[in-house]
């Protein structure tokens, strides 16, 4: 399934009421397009690969992506879990999105369960509508003749009926995803990959000082869910996954989660979901990242990437402005427009150099550094 727009009404945190992300092409995209930067859903019906926020700190950039990924954790597993949405205590949101040659318009209110031990947010309401997609939708979905699929009110409920539905649906947050897990199946994520060791490669991308790391068997003596671990020029040990992950960098462990998240994405589609992508990683890495993503004969199941960043030189990245979204806070609410809509850019002028010039508001405050500037010298 592919997100094409979700709107909340009663906000969540500080993101304004009907703050509303928009996925879908904003400008011209010609019928049989070879655009690697676009994913085609249906004949002429267009999707972004690649969705991206920018903004100054503080701008709103991780409360979206935690947004997005509330709604999508309610689609990947029927539930929201309370630790993603941190102390929010009710939410509501609705989301348009295509799935398997329709278009589906959900409606959900959810609330904090304020019962010990309880870790998911119970449902009050909920509903589904669907349409058959159809070539006049594309520009206008509006248009689209809904059917009611359900509309239920619960009392005492954690788990979406949108389960029952078959909604193929795979989001996936990097920084959510259990390294120790990880390491303790290496061979099952290999297996994946017709038994390659995609695993040692993703690992010698980000610290080629590591030899290998490997599950131990019994047999060798070793624990249960004991690792072999070598590094260059050293013995082996046995270690356990805490070992690791107190003895490796942590920007190779955030590299690992992020290209094995990417990897289970190229197998099932769906959408990874990354906040500030360029932390702990060099521009080329993620260049790099991108020409994956990009990739046909990779990507075959349409995965799409959203993510934040401050690197400016990313925007230029890509070669498209409708999937680029700036993110501004005025007080204590968070609102969003979109490069292509919201700002007249001229093309032969880099979105770099827009960036760099403050074009969408998004540098540190000269004046107030100037203060600091001045307080400090004193």
């Amino acid at each position: 399934m592919k997100l094409l727009k979700v709107k909340t009404d009663s906000g969540f945190k500080m993101l304004e009421p009907g703050f509303e992300i928009n996925f879908l092409t904003k400008t011209k995209v010609n019928d049989g397009s070879s655009d690697d930067e676009l994913l085609e859903l249906e004949e002429g019906f267009y999707y972004p690969l690649e969705t991206i926020f920018i903004g100054k700190n503080s701008s709103g950039k991780s409360t979206t992506l935690q947004f997005l990924f509330a709604v999508g954790s309610l689609f990947d597993q029927g539930r929201i879990h309370s630790v993603i949405l941190g102390g929010q205590n009710e939410l509501s949101f609705e989301a348009l999105f295509y799935d398997k040659g329709s278009i589906y318009c959900y409606n959900g209110t959810f609330v904090r369960d304020l019962r010990p031990n309880h870790d998911f947010f119970l449902i009050k309401r909920e509903s589904l509508k669907k349409a058959s997609y159809k070539k006049s939708l594309r520009k206008d979905l509006s248009n689209a003749s809904f059917e009611e699929v359900f509309d239920e009110t619960y009392e005492d409920n954690d788990t979406s009926h949108i389960k029952l539905h078959n909604i193929s649906c795979h989001y996936i947050e990097p920084e959510f995803l259990h390294l120790e897990a990880v390491f303790q199946d290496i061979d099952s994520f290999n297996r994946l990959f017709d038994g390659k060791d995609v695993f040692g490669l993703i690992l010698h991308l980000f610290d080629d000082s590591i030899e290998y790391i490997r599950p131990a068997n019994d047999s060798n003596g070793g624990a249960r869910n004991a690792l072999r671990f070598k590094r260059v020029n050293s013995p082996e040990l046995l270690v356990s996954p805490d070992y690791l992950m107190n003895n490796i960098s942590d920007g190779t462990l955030r590299g690992i989660k992020l290209f094995c998240s990417s990897c289970l994405a190229f197998l099932a589609g769906g959408h990874v979901v990354i906040d500030e992508i360029e932390k702990n990683f060099n521009k080329n890495l993620i260049e790099n990242l991108l020409m994956l993503f990009r990739d046909k004969k990779i990507n075959k199941e349409k995965a799409s990437i959203i993510f934040s960043t401050h690197y400016s030189e990313l925007l230029d990245e890509t070669n498209r402005c409708d999937n680029i979204n700036v993110l501004h806070r005025n007080g204590d609410k968070i609102s969003l427009k979109n490069l292509s809509s919201d700002y007249e850019m001229r093309t032969d002028i880099s979105k770099t150099s827009y960036y760099d010039q403050n074009a969408f508001d998004n540098n540190l405050n000269y004046d107030r550094l100037m203060d600091l500037r001045k307080a400090i010298s004193k």
